[in-house]
């Protein structure tokens, strides 16, 4: 079973620490020799990202930071494992969950191919508004058709919708007590409902890249450039 972990914190230079980001490397490695990291992906600020919305035709698009978001994404990581016990046994010893929130996701499927590693990497997350729903599946047949499409060329290297259930969960260390949080999370106004990761050649095409995705009439698309994959 995979799971996505998000990793959220407040944008501010210590939440960057070069020993914190050192610290989640060594527990990236200790993941990987063990065969449980598929995916480690620290991100660049949400200063320097993007969000896509289209609305009757028109692309609109917010810089970076995002005033309405408290928290910000900081990397992501896909974990594979047994349970979804065995993934918040994990997400309790990140050392993230000491100054931040890790959220845990289970991945439905993930459409995943080799890494030719051209271009710059870049992570698009599909934030789902409040009352989308897809009851007969045809948004996620058009979102990986055209998936399909973007592996021919090599910028698609993966794609992967998020599950509903079991339901997500949040990790974070309150009063020396690490709490885990069973969702929904109702102060989520759009939380994230699958991903992609593309390489292109920098960030305007990676913007207008987003803009071709169909989640983009649905729903925002934010576009992160991400720094370093970790070695699996």
């Amino acid at each position: 079973m995979e799971f996505m972990f998000l990793f959220t914190e407040r944008e501010d230079a210590s939440a960057r620490d070069p020993e914190r980001f050192a610290e989640m490397k060594e527990f990236a490695g200790e993941l990987a020799g063990h065969g449980q990291l598929r995916r480690g992906a620290p991100l660049a600020p949400s200063s320097d990202g993007a969000r896509i919305r289209v609305r009757d035709g028109r692309a609109l698009v917010s810089d970076g930071p995002f005033a309405e978001s408290k928290e910000v994404v900081g990397g992501v990581w896909i974990v594979d494992v047994g349970s979804r016990e065995a993934a918040l046994e994990i997400a309790r010893r990140c050392p993230h969950a000491r100054y931040g929130t890790v959220e845990v996701h289970r991945v439905r499927f993930r459409d995943a191919v080799p890494d030719r590693g051209k271009g710059v990497p870049f992570l698009l997350a599909f934030r789902m508004e409040p009352g989308l729903r897809d009851p007969d599946g045809s948004k996620l047949r058009e979102m990986m058709e055209f998936g399909a499409t973007l592996k021919q060329d090599g910028t698609l290297l993966e794609i992967a919708p998020l599950a509903e259930e079991p339901p997500p969960a949040r990790i974070e260390t309150r009063s020396g007590k690490v709490l885990v949080t069973d969702g929904p999370f109702a102060e989520s106004k759009e939380a994230i409902g699958g991903y992609s990761i593309v390489r292109i050649a920098g960030r305007m095409e990676a913007i207008e890249l987003a803009k071709r995705f169909p989640h983009a009439r649905w729903g925002p698309v934010e576009v992160r450039e991400i720094l370093y994959f970790d070695p699996v």
